[in-house]
């Protein structure tokens, strides 16, 4: 059956329902699902129609506009993001966290997910103004599970570090799915809770606050004993001329050139494994400017291609993708061209 954009179709297997977004090459089409669950490409045999196609709208004026790095970052404040992580077939099993600082303020920070009163785990470390840092995952069955994150800043100033912020963000399935939204630091869509505004010079902690655990009070220790004395100002280092020379502008994504032991890892791991490596590539061609790369995903059964597709339709700065035959990699690479 051929399906057109904006019609109303199901999953025959999942009965999960959706609008259909774009008509794919090879027998595809995308759907936006219900829930926030994101844009997946899926097989036209695997949908069926459940209502009559919408009156088509009128073509949109597209406006050409360059963005900046700097509107990446608008005061944004600190954040967190749940980046969905998909199973062969396209269904969220767990959901990459990232803590977004989008302030001018370099920060310690500590992050915990709890689910009721049981802690799977905890992350801290130290992250630069205006960055990003992908910590660990959430399983999608924690949704149900009383799933709560517990964030505790301070920034980093001259000579020490300011007043503890701390927030206890409480994670409703209701309204998780509510907040899939573009978010420009991710390059595509996800689940977003704001969670400080702004890191003010006042304490923000409640009373009722759990105290500093051993690990934020030695990440500050040892950040304030290591803290080198002022220098002199010094020219700009080659860093990200370097970096970028010794960047490689092809990806393999075969298992065998993302580990030692292919055998040792679980199959329903692969995949995930497999999209992990390609966003921290994507993210890096993305920072570093170049023009162009190769995604190898091999030929396979298409699961890894339709999965990469699906990203690339909602990343930014992507003039176009290309998975045609290529003399070196028959087509089992795609091209994605930047802007």
């Amino acid at each position: 059956m051929n399906f057109e954009v904006d019609q109303r179709v199901r999953m025959k297997r999942t009965e999960n329902v959706g609008t259909v977004t774009l008509v794919l090459p090879g027998n595809l089409v995308q759907v936006k699902l219900d829930g926030g669950l994101g844009h997946i490409p899926i097989p036209a045999e695997a949908l069926e129609l459940v209502s009559p196609p919408k009156p088509k709208p009128a073509p949109p004026v597209v406006v050409q506009r360059t963005v900046s790095k700097a509107v990446l970052h608008e005061e944004n404040g600190v954040q967190l993001a749940f980046d969905p992580q998909l199973n062969n077939e396209a269904e969220p099993v767990a959901y990459e966290v990232y803590l977004l600082n989008s302030t001018s303020h370099k920060i310690i920070f500590e992050l915990k997910a709890l689910t009721g009163s049981n802690q799977r785990w905890s992350k801290s470390s130290i992250l630069e103004p205006n960055s990003k840092k992908r910590l660990e995952a959430i399983e999608y069955r924690w949704l149900n599970e009383k799933l709560s994150l517990e964030l505790d800043v301070r920034t980093v100033n001259v000579g020490g570090t300011g007043p503890r912020h701390f927030e206890k963000v409480r994670v409703k399935p209701s309204q998780f799915f509510g907040k899939y939204v573009d978010v420009p630091e991710l390059y595509r869509e996800a689940h977003l809770y704001p969670v400080f505004s702004r890191l003010d010079s006042t304490n923000t902690a409640p009373a009722a606050a759990p105290p500093n655990t051993g690990s934020l009070k030695e990440l500050t220790r040892k950040h304030l004993a290591s803290k080198p004395k002022p220098q002199p100002k010094k020219q700009l280092t080659q860093t990200d001329i370097r970096e970028r020379l010794e960047f490689s502008e092809t990806l393999d994504l075969h298992l065998t050139a993302l580990v030692e032991d292919p055998a040792a890892v679980p199959k329903h791991e692969v995949l995930q494994l497999q999209l992990k490596e390609y966003d921290e590539y994507l993210d890096r061609a993305l920072r570093l400017g170049v023009d162009s790369v190769f995604i190898i995903h091999g030929v396979g059964n298409g699961v890894l291609k339709r999965a990469i597709h699906s990203r690339l339709h909602r990343t930014k700065f992507i003039r176009e993708f290309k998975n045609e035959f290529h003399p070196k990699y028959g087509f089992g690479a795609t091209e994605i061209i930047f802007d």
